[in-house]
């Protein structure tokens, strides 16, 4: 992620305003509350998203998109899900055995989303299917029991697919929970599309 800090390098021979008009395209941190104006010319600091981050925005440029060059997909009505006491409450395994969500996204980085599935027969199987574009971050995924621990992780079975899966659940909550990858420094933002299927017994 830029910031305005890094765009200013300052030297003995020369020095640059933070608010030079050609910064190319957003995102950037809003300054501080207290400053006046809080984004460079030709930007306008837009509304804490869900994170509560604000960022610089000029027109016509989509926010954040976090070092990627891919568009986050708008996938609000369904936030804030970051954490389990928060998650969308699927119909799968009360009205149907399998749904597909498209269009989601996890961005800005940090977020986290999450899906409940209440089984209510026992001995069902619980699978979860995460299909994202190999050129964004890796997404992982996993199945949480009802306290939040998770009972089995998303293994890659082809690029850009990961596969989570369950069998012989006892009755009770689950989540299917996405999210961005826990180590490194590079893209950590994907739009993805999940399918989550309850079988058996």
């Amino acid at each position: 992620m830029r910031s305005l800090l890094f765009l200013c390098l300052v030297s003995a021979i020369t020095a640059c305003s933070p608010y030079d008009p050609d910064l190319g395209q957003s995102p950037f941190t809003c300054g501080p509350v207290d400053q006046n104006p809080r984004c460079p010319d030709g930007y306008t600091c837009q509304p804490p998203d869900t994170a509560g981050k604000e960022w610089c925005q000029k027109p016509g440029d989509t926010i954040p998109i976090d070092g990627s060059n891919l568009n986050c997909a708008d996938d609000s009505s369904l936030e804030p899900n970051d954490m389990i006491t928060q998650a969308f409450q699927t119909p799968v395994a009360t009205q149907k055995n399998t749904l597909t969500f498209a269009g989601l996204a996890i961005c800005p980085s940090g977020d986290k989303d999450n899906y409940s599935v209440t089984i209510t027969m026992a001995n069902q199987n619980l699978e979860v299917l995460i299909e994202y574009d190999p050129a964004g971050a890796d997404l992982q995924g996993s199945i949480l029991n009802s306290g939040g621990t998770p009972i089995a992780n998303a293994s890659p079975t082809d690029p850009g697919h990961r596969r989570a899966y369950t069998p012989n659940l006892p009755t009770g909550v689950y989540y299917a929970a996405v999210f961005g990858p826990t180590m490194g420094t590079g893209v950590t933002t994907n739009n993805y599309k999940m399918t989550i299927n309850v079988t058996g017994p």
